[in-house]
């Protein structure tokens, strides 16, 4: 994989329109991020339409989508945890995401967060070309009533607007489809259209960022092994986790019960955990796949074929709250995928003080060299031998608990992502000296 080259000290930015504001870089983006609390100041600026005005402290912020909101799953958290943290922070943000009807918009609050939601034709593979003019539309309209507007990658279109545009990719879609095991026909049709559309928008919205964000060192590395970045290189903002929501639980209160939160879905791993746990032999743990998703029947059966269907519970989705009292219940969180970018129930279970075990991923890149977590090799064995360290020495297991809780208060806690965030949009509008 190509190593990741340091950031430049100038961001390069792209062609703007006669009349729109020209942002000016700071030192590094790079350094921006690692000095919290700089807020945008009432920096002088032009409006779009050549009109002038002063951008306020209290910046408006849009965040564009193609996953539903409210949030089901990893990136839809990602956008709340974010948007309510910047909201603290007296930034105003409010969420364009994609809606689950084909005609019609709809609007909502979600924790404070106004969200509007798209219509989504269902005509695979075109269905996000199709949303393009809906998108395109609202984005003129509104316009003025934001100061940026901030894209979080995969899957969605070429998308145009005279405003600053900041662009984060969660994961790319061609490292991710590769990256799926499960069946024959299907995962080669996902990879099919990886090449003929996905990438495509991705390269587009690369192309016209003013500032790439990823969220770990590895989804850059891939960028910068599968497309064109050109002199711009990403800039890491890990996902975060709300430390006051996620509280710490104690060992000694929890149940014997193993966990699994996330989609039931291609590259999870989620049938050599079903062989793991079969191959732990303990008749006294229960494994709770908590999620929804596709591979839900085939995953009752294989659970039916390997004698362990007494003890295996598929609770479907659960909410923000419901997902905490099963960390703060679980005498361990297990992460098999193939494949994440950096998946949010790893450090809400680090917050909430329950053991992980989980296979190499994205995040692992974003924690010390020693992590307080076990990592295991995607195999069933040795993740039935992780997961047995975990019960067989639990003064070591109370040890990095403790240090996993931490380490997300430290560097992971959404309000210190905020404020590194607000720096970064800051380069993009600060004066020259």
């Amino acid at each position: 994989m190509a190593a990741l080259r340091s950031p430049p000290h100038r961001l390069p930015l792209r062609r703007l329109p006669p009349g729109h504001p020209r942002p000016v870089p700071p030192r590094s983006p790079a350094a921006a991020a690692e000095q919290p609390g700089l807020l945008l100041a009432a920096a002088a600026r032009t409006a779009p339409g050549g009109r002038p005005s002063r951008l306020r402290s209290s910046m408006r912020i849009l965040f564009v989508t193609n996953v539903g909101f409210p949030p089901r799953e990893g990136i839809g958290g990602h956008l709340a945890g974010l948007a309510h943290a910047l909201r603290q922070r007296g930034a105003t943000v409010e969420i364009l995401a994609r809606g689950d009807r084909i005609l019609g918009w709809q609007e909502g609050v979600h924790r404070n967060i106004p969200y509007t939601l798209y219509p989504h034709p269902r005509l695979k593979p075109f269905h996000h070309r199709l949303a393009r003019p809906l998108l395109d539309g609202w984005l003129a309209r509104n316009t003025r009533r934001f100061d940026l507007v901030h894209f979080h990658l995969p899957l969605l279109p070429p998308l145009n607007t005279p405003l600053p545009r900041i662009v984060t990719v969660h994961t790319p879609m061609l490292t991710d489809t590769a990256s799926v095991r499960e069946g024959r026909l299907w995962p080669f049709a996902m990879r099919l259209n990886a090449r003929l559309f996905s990438r495509g928008y991705e390269q587009w919205h690369l192309d016209h960022a003013d500032l790439v964000l990823t969220v770990s060192r590895r989804v850059a590395e891939e960028l910068a092994l599968h497309y064109r970045l050109g002199p711009q290189q990403p800039v890491v903002l890990p996902n975060g986790v709300d430390t006051r929501f996620f509280d710490f639980v104690p060992l000694e209160r929890r149940a014997p019960l193993l966990l699994y939160v996330g989609r039931l879905g291609y590259r999870k791993g989620l049938p050599r955990l079903l062989e793991a746990f079969a191959r732990l032999g303990r008749r006294d743990l229960e494994l709770v796949l908590l999620g929804e998703g596709p591979l839900r029947a085939r995953l009752w059966r294989r659970a039916e074929e390997l004698g362990i269907a007494d003890r295996v519970l598929m609770p479907g989705f659960a909410d923000r709250a419901e997902v905490r009292a099963w960390l703060q219940r679980a005498a361990c969180l297990v992460h098999p995928a193939d494949y994440e970018g950096f998946p949010l129930v790893l450090l809400e279970a680090m917050a909430c003080g329950t053991p992980v075990v989980t296979t190499p991923i994205g995040a692992l890149a974003e924690l010390p060299p020693r992590p307080p977590l076990l990592v295991a090799e995607p195999d069933p064995d040795a993740i039935a031998e992780a997961v047995a360290r975990v019960f067989a020495t639990p003064g070591l297991t109370a040890v990095r608990v403790a240090a996993a809780r931490a380490l997300v208060e430290q560097a992971f806690d959404w309000r210190v992502l905020a404020g590194r965030l607000l720096d970064l949009y800051g380069t993009l509008f600060r004066e020259a000296a």
